[in-house]
């Protein structure tokens, strides 16, 4: 048996999604409201109950999937309301690893909007394909596909 090659390395990307909406109404959307806005293709687990996000230091980010089964996503690091959410978290060979992942949340208002800025990054086993597959889950998990739409929709 041949054991293939593993680049071992680091991906990272930024992603900047501009919201129409105060940075306020934002955060309370980033972090209390989850999983109405979270997309459903983007959950690991079959048959989710929902998806949580525990916005204080050492909180968890996971999918819910009832009778103590889940999947952890992060570990929160840094809780700066309304401006900054960091997390760690890890990935099983199942998605891609072993790697660790660090994401840098930040919200700045820019006149009647908020600018939400997304730095990734991946350091274990990459390939070529890492960096474009973060980039285009944050620009469908910030963007048209999940907060930005949630928030827009909901913003008179």
């Amino acid at each position: 048996m041949t054991q293939a090659s593993i680049g071992v390395g680091v991906a990272r990307v930024e992603v900047e999604v501009t919201i129409s909406a105060p940075r306020e109404r934002v955060w309370k959307a980033l972090v209390e409201e989850t999983g109405q806005w979270w997309p459903r293709d983007f959950y690991v687990g079959r048959e989710p109950k929902g998806f949580i996000l525990e916005a204080r230091p050492g909180g968890r980010v996971y999918e819910d999937w009832g009778g103590d089964a889940g999947a952890l996503w992060y570990t929160v690091l840094v809780v700066e309301p309304p401006a900054v959410l960091e997390l760690a978290g890890h990935l099983t060979p199942a998605f891609g690893g072993p790697a660790t992942t660090t994401a840098r949340l930040t919200l700045k208002e820019q006149g009647d909007t908020t600018v939400v800025r997304v730095e990734d990054a991946v350091f274990g086993r990459v390939d070529e394909n890492t960096s474009p597959r973060l980039r285009e889950g944050w620009r469908t998990l910030m963007g048209s596909g999940g907060l930005k739409a949630h928030v827009e929709k909901q913003t008179p």
